[in-house]
């Protein structure tokens, strides 16, 4: 007789962390469907969260670790044990960091797949080397950033409520594909009457609901942006008791966002001058205004610190900072540990964190500290909160490997991450990995892919079904204010799959880190949530998350941020004009300017952006899953219809895509999604197609990711950000 369970699980496939109820039967999950009585959730399942059983169950999951013995990217394996993998890497690691210092030692990890997501860091700052290379800097990271500069902390969050909420702006956000269970929210403010400005080249879902839709060119974001805020300024007293009170740089930026009237901006982006006008007025006229950001702003290279700002400032100077309706300011919770003790900042001495890779062309990199400093005023005192904006640059790590600048990489622990195929300019990512530079590359995921097939030692991962629950808004990310939930493993790790979190037990015990990791992860989690009186187990029995005083200790003294009053700004006011900024060396005001790769337009007349998302797929995760692969077949590049007469090209016909950067092949999807002159190709294809044994996996013939620019001259100067969306192309049959 077959013994079958339900149990309740929070599904990690993506950030939503959504309520399921998992059918285990012999061992086995056979069943994911949606928890009618989780209490944010509501029964809500997206396809990849249904069919995340799927995945984890896959035949072509990894189940034992693995050490390389030909050549590196020969697919020659010699299966070992755990502890002959351990111990052999964290000698090796010893080694290296005695001969080179301990910032030889790298680490790169992707986007969220579960509760111990990044901690990686932990380790690595126990071990003493400030290269935690994670994806803040084309992830939510800019438009966070870009708020500390302006208000001193973030991110924001809408505060989304029916009735109340009189206007909705969707700034390169897509939620019906991205945030379903938000965008359900969002359509009943809608349903109540409010009005909706989308800012997106692509015709969506949402942009059906809309008052006003902007389709600014690709990469012509900050023009828009400055544009808007000249309506803004200009409709509002310049002597207002907000501004003279609780501003600075209110003239500079007037006379800055002068320079883009809408009939100006209008020839920069493609938007009508009637139109910005109107969204101006929206904004103007019909708060609270709720404002969604999405990661369309933060792929474009050196403007996207500039959205954020502009963006903070739109928000400030409506009167929605704080407003009920508008723009929540949640924080950290006060009692839980997060970020920074999560991840030992503190472990990491001063002269360490300066080597960081990427300090020395990065402002935000190089003066975590000053903005941990300044944050901390806002945010109950408490250090470290910000901690995940202050990972190394990732394009930098490559460099270092390939030609020791600004000093060699030797080692490079990979983890939930495949930079072959995921990360900007990939052709040299790959002569990286391959390179003579690198001495160790370890490789800890669920598939063999284009990356983890080049390393040394490849280590299998633990699915989040595997694992238990915890989060304080997103995994460590904390700024969902007094908030947490836990939930036990769905079933323990099968075969020889090892959590994110056991995997840096096991180095850090070899490494003479074993006080700082406790035997179980719960017992971490329970480290974390000792000073607001809680265990994870307690936790755990819940259904949902604990908010507000119930996530706190009884009788907690910790007292709330006096909001509207401290902003953990250099001034202690919202800095329209950044005092950081200036310091810094770096133009105080937001601004518009197009990368370096723009000088090439004659030659390249189109826009390409990639990276619009499926529902089906969040980032790396899913695409091995069949029905992923059913519906998906082949990577799709999707142009207007007059392009494609133009060109002569057919639906579905393979056609090339080419950048400054790359050339690569997919096949051709025609319709009027995207304007004329604009080109969206798919993501990374991941698994890629079947390739020859100098590229197994395809890469370099669909990876559109071949095509995107890691270039510093085109990243940020700010934070570092590369250029991923928003490039010059040319596309042939």
């Amino acid at each position: 007789m077959s013994d079958t369970v339900e149990k309740r699980a929070i599904c990690f496939t993506c950030a939503q962390q959504c309520g399921h109820v998992a059918t285990v039967r012999d061992g086995m999950v056979v069943r994911l469907h949606g928890d009618r009585d989780h209490p944010r959730t509501a029964g809500f399942i997206c396809p990849k969260g249904a069919q995340a059983h799927d995945l984890h169950h896959s035949p072509d999951r990894l189940h034992s670790p693995m050490k390389r013995r030909g050549a590196r990217g020969s697919g020659d394996w010699e299966p070992i044990s755990w502890d002959q993998a351990l111990d052999e890497i964290a000698d090796r690691l010893q080694q290296l960091a005695k001969a080179h210092g301990a910032e030889t030692v790298a680490y790169t990890f992707g986007t969220i797949r579960g509760s111990d997501y990044s901690i990686g860091t932990r380790f690595m700052n126990l071990f003493g080397s400030p290269n935690s290379v994670g994806q803040d800097k084309i992830c939510l990271g800019p438009i966070t950033l870009g708020e500390f500069l302006t208000y001193g902390f973030g991110p924001s969050s809408p505060d989304l409520q029916p009735g109340v909420t009189r206007s909705l702006v969707l700034w390169g956000a897509r939620p019906s594909q991205s945030a379903r269970p938000a965008w359900h929210t969002m359509e009943k403010v809608l349903d109540a009457g409010a009005k909706c400005i989308v800012i997106d080249p692509a015709r969506t879902e949402e942009a059906g609901r809309v008052d006003i839709w902007l389709r600014p060119r690709p990469g012509t974001d900050a023009a828009l942006g400055l544009a808007l805020l000249h309506e803004v300024i200009a409709a509002r007293p310049d002597d207002s008791d907000f501004i003279s009170r609780h501003t600075v740089g209110f003239e500079e930026l007037k006379e800055r966002a002068a320079n883009y009237a809408a009939d100006r901006v209008a020839s920069i982006t493609g938007c009508a001058a009637e139109d910005i006008r109107a969204a101006g007025k929206i904004l103007c006229e019909d708060g609270p205004t709720a404002f969604v950001a999405g990661n369309g702003l933060c792929q474009t290279g050196v403007r996207t610190v500039q959205h954020g700002r502009i963006l903070a400032c739109l928000v400030a100077l409506t009167g929605n900072l704080e407003r009920k309706g508008g723009q929540a300011l949640l924080g950290p919770p006060r009692d839980i540990l997060a970020n920074g003790d999560f991840m030992a900042r503190d472990a990491l001495d001063i002269a360490q964190r300066a080597k960081a890779l990427g300090a020395e062309h990065f402002a935000s990199i190089a003066h975590y500290d000053q903005i941990d400093e300044t944050v901390a005023r806002a945010w109950y005192g408490k250090r470290g909160i910000p901690h995940w904006l202050s990972t190394a640059h990732e394009p930098t790590l490559w460099q270092a490997i390939l030609d020791g600048r600004p000093y060699p990489v030797k080692a490079l622990i990979i983890q939930g991450h495949n930079p072959v195929g995921g990360s900007a300019n990939t052709g040299e990512v790959r002569e990286a990995l391959l390179g003579d530079g690198l001495e160790l590359l370890v490789a800890h995921d669920l598939f063999l892919n284009a990356t983890s097939c080049l390393a040394d030692y490849v280590l299998p991962a633990a699915h989040w079904l595997e694992k238990p629950h915890f989060s304080m808004g997103a995994a460590s990310l904390a700024w969902s204010g007094d908030y947490v939930e836990a939930g036990t493993a769905v079933i323990p790790p099968q075969y020889e799959h090892r959590s994110d979190y056991d995997l840096f037990k096991g180095l850090g015990e070899r490494c003479g880190q074993a006080e700082h990791w406790p035997e179980r992860v719960e017992d971490f989690y329970d480290m974390m949530l000792a000073p607001a009186g809680m265990t994870f187990a307690e936790l755990a029995r819940n259904n949902g998350p604990l908010s507000g005083d119930a996530a706190r200790k009884p009788a907690s003294e910790a007292a709330a941020m006096p909001r509207g009053e401290v902003f953990g700004t250099l001034s202690g006011k919202i800095e329209l004009r950044s005092d950081m900024l200036a310091a810094w060396g770096l133009d105080p005001l937001p601004d518009f300017r197009l990368s370096g790769i723009f000088a090439r337009q004659d030659e390249f007349p189109l826009v390409l952006v990639t990276g619009g998302r499926k529902i089906e797929g969040f980032h790396q995760s899913s695409q091995q899953t069949p029905a992923f692969r059913r519906k998906n077949p082949d990577p799709v590049v999707t142009l207007h219809h007059d392009l494609a007469a133009s060109a002569g090209i057919a639906e579905g016909q393979w056609i090339a895509i080419e950048t400054p950067v790359g050339t690569v092949r997919q096949r051709a999807h025609i319709d009027d999604i995207y304007p004329s002159k604009v080109v969206h190709a798919d993501r990374w294809w991941y698994p890629e197609r079947a390739g020859p044994s100098s590229d197994p996996f395809g890469v370099a013939e669909t990876n559109i990711n071949m095509c995107t620019s890691n270039s510093l001259e085109d990243s940020d100067p700010i934070m570092g950000s590369w250029l991923m969306r928003g490039l010059p192309c040319r596309i042939v049959p």
